[in-house]
């Protein structure tokens, strides 16, 4: 414990509370320290009274507190660590000093992700606190007051706006009075909010229509949320468009995935407080916003545009200073392509929805049966555990890794069996429960309404959700739910091989050229040089699984794991592959230079950026894997996206219309008379735009497929 004090000209005197100060947790607080100069008069990890005491006696200016119970003894409540640390320091019933409540430094060894708010939250110790205007607004009440506003907001240059609805935009839209208010700005505490009354008003609505219709200048946060709702209100069509979304570029920005929200942004950066709570005891539980009183509801929807509006304003600052505004644009883009897809949905064939109903539950009662001599609830973790421990195995997780372990490891008969049983019926109740269950229940009419989400993943790849239709296994019965409209077919293209190719690119591979210029079967290839001329097809899949696992940084030991193989033996596959491909060894050795060793970030053609916050012994060889993988699923996923951009134009026409993208491919649907026709320009589309916007060092082959549902794809 230091115990030097400050004078009041010099640095404030700081506490730093918390548990459990050793070994990596502590060498990481050392090194936060010395980053920022910071020699505290208190680390401690004492807790309760005596803590209070403590600091009580040497009254510091600032109190760190790391991790939940350190928080909750220097405030005195109960708390939510990710909610209470954003925004400025806090105060405590306790003591005179302003809080920093933040993550232990143990939570960043185990998620390196949070690193950055810690370093962010020690920074509040001497960052001046943003001084919080509240917003002024004015609530619109009469139509033609609203008409007058309308007009005002069509000649200005840019339009702030943020909506509030009664119901989710994957629910019933039949009732008119779903719009509750429309939030407006086009300049800094200058908010108008047209009440429902007004909102539901045929007038007004004519004139909001027009405007969300021609106005190009929109921003919102999450906006391809806003458009889309108005739009299914008969607000604005398929033309409105998204300016700016401050959502995507706070993603632009910082690629993690949980910092992107408003409320959270308004913290953190512009000190904005907890303006939600007032309403949040109308919405427990998931009740509709609908239940929040008018006057608190346009309250809280003045403030959402108006930090909407201050966040466009530092984000145009720091896209332009980090030189990311062209990514933030891409993604703007490609929001407002998504947005058309999700207005549009994908069909499901109903009735054979019935039947995979009954095909699951009969099946998994039949599994259930079977598991009845050991557990007579497979799905509870404690029955299992107990089940486990009868069979002379002691766990405390059953997980689907665990239980692949103890499969692997197994040698009684009982054991294999039940461990089996298990693991199918794992299996099987997800497929059920994801797939089958969840898309009944995001059933509108006939139709599923997937959200894509482009801040989702850290490599930039497109998430997807109610229903995720991105994960959908490509072999399962599963995708035979999906299918085109009455009188259409699917035609679905999609790049071969794309990673592989980009990686290629990126290396200037020579050997890997030479099979995508001459088209060679490059597994084949492999598999020759590891077994010979007369390799058997089990041995080509074990060639094909190294080959891909380039992309991931696989090693030998999980290929041994696979294909139950000593691991000497998956090792002289690698070393085998790696001698024919040298530029890319060289290439995974600069990428190892730069995370490892410079800290560089890795940045694609496109702008995308990946950042690795911490690297520890702990976790250098998961950072190495995503590092490997990050450059080719990204260029790939980017190259899926410009494509089907590039086909929602190419199909105004009516010629088809694009339904959902899927990593390296694309789906649209189409007559089937224009279906060759149609499948001829996807895959000139995907090929034109890898080499015109990426690179023609190799061709990026697109292939196609047609059927008249998703599970049943024949080549075009």
């Amino acid at each position: 414990m230091k115990t030097s004090t400050s004078t009041g000209c010099g640095p404030p005197s700081v506490a730093i509370v918390g548990d459990s100060f050793n070994g990596p947790a502590e060498r990481l607080l050392n090194t936060v320290l010395r980053h920022y100069n910071i020699e505290p008069i208190l680390t401690t990890d004492l807790e309760g009274i005596e803590l209070v005491e403590q600091l009580t006696q040497l009254n510091p200016d600032v109190i760190v507190a790391l991790g939940k119970t350190a928080i909750e003894d220097v405030m005195g409540e109960k708390v939510n660590v990710t909610s209470i640390r954003s925004g400025p320091p806090k105060e405590s019933k306790y003591f005179n000093a302003k809080i920093i409540p933040t993550y232990h430094p143990g939570m960043a060894i185990r998620n390196s992700g949070v690193f950055p708010d810690i370093i962010a939250d020690f920074a509040k110790i001497s960052t001046p606190v943003v001084e919080w205007r509240e917003p002024t607004y004015t609530v619109v009440s009469t139509p033609e007051k609203a008409k007058e506003v309308i007009m005002y907001f069509a000649r200005q240059e840019i339009l702030v706006l943020d909506i509030e609805v009664g119901v989710e935009k994957d629910q019933d839209f039949s009732h008119p009075d779903v719009l509750l208010c429309v939030g407006m700005a086009s300049h800094q505490n200058d908010v108008y909010i047209l009440s429902e009354e007004v909102c539901n008003d045929g007038m007004v609505r004519s004139h909001l229509d027009i405007l969300i219709s021609t106005h190009r200048g929109i921003i919102c946060h999450n906006g391809k949320f806003d458009l889309q709702v108005l739009n299914r209100l008969g607000i604005g069509d398929l033309g409105s468009e998204l300016f700016f979304d401050t959502m995507l570029a706070s993603y632009a920005l910082d690629e993690r995935q949980g910092v992107h929200g408003l409320k959270y942004l308004s913290a953190e950066l512009l000190g904005a407080p907890a303006y939600d709570m007032e309403v949040k005891k109308f919405i427990s539980g998931g009740e509709s916003f609908a239940n929040i009183p008018r006057d608190l509801l346009y309250k809280y929807n003045a403030y959402d545009v108006a930090l909407t509006y201050e966040l466009y304003l530092h984000y145009v600052g720091k896209l332009a200073e980090e030189d990311l505004r062209n990514l933030h644009n891409d993604l703007v883009w490609f929001s407002n392509g998504l947005m058309q897809l999700e207005l549009v949905g994908v069909s499901v064939d109903v009735d054979y929805l019935e039947e995979l109903e009954e095909t699951y539950l009969d099946g998994l009662k039949e599994v259930e049966e079977k598991l009845s001599k050991w557990v007579d609830n497979p799905r509870s973790p404690k029955q299992v555990k107990e089940a486990l421990f009868a069979l002379g195995v002691t766990t405390e997780s059953t997980n689907v890794e665990v239980l692949n372990n103890l499969l692997e490891s197994a040698s009684k008969p009982a054991l294999v069996d039940f461990v089996t049983l298990m693991l199918h019926h794992r299996k099987e109740q997800k497929l059920y429960g994801t797939y089958v269950k969840g898309t009944r229940q995001r059933l509108i009419g006939e139709k599923v309404y997937p959200t894509f989400l482009l801040h989702g993943t850290v490599t930039g790849r497109l998430a997807c959700r109610n229903p995720n239709l991105q994960n959908v296994p490509r072999e399962s019965k599963i995708r035979k739910l999906f299918v085109p409209s009455e009188g259409n077919i699917f035609v679905q293209a999609d790049y071969a091989q794309a990673e592989l190719r980009v990686i290629t690119c990126l290396a200037k591979d020579e050997y890997l050229r030479g099979v995508f210029n001459d088209n060679r079967d490059l597994h084949s290839e492999i598999a020759e040089r590891f077994f010979g001329p007369n390799f058997t097809k089990d041995e080509r899949v074990r060639a094909k699984a190294v080959v891909f696992g380039l992309a991931y940084g696989r090693e030998a030991y999980s290929l041994s794991k696979e294909f139950k193989i000593p691991v000497a033996e998956a090792e002289r596959y690698v070393d085998t592959f790696f001698e024919a491909i040298p530029q890319v060894v060289q290439w995974r050795t600069e990428i190892r230079e730069k995370v490892l060793h410079k800290n560089e970030t890795l940045e694609t053609p496109f702008g995308r950026r990946r950042r690795f916050w911490l690297i520890t012994q702990e976790n250098q060889k998961d950072v190495l894997n995503e590092a490997y993988g990050f450059l080719p699923q990204s260029i790939a996923s980017d190259l899926t996206m410009i494509s089907m951009m590039e086909m929602l134009r190419e199909f105004e026409d009516g010629l088809a219309e694009v339904k959902l993208p899927v990593h390296d491919s694309v789906l649209v649907e189409c007559k089937p008379e224009h279906a060759d026709e149609v499948a001829s320009k996807m895959t000139e589309i995907m090929e034109r735009t890898a080499w015109q916007t990426f690179s023609n060092y190799v061709p990026f082959t697109a292939d196609a497929e047609i059927g008249y549902n998703w599970g049943e794809l024949e080549n075009a």
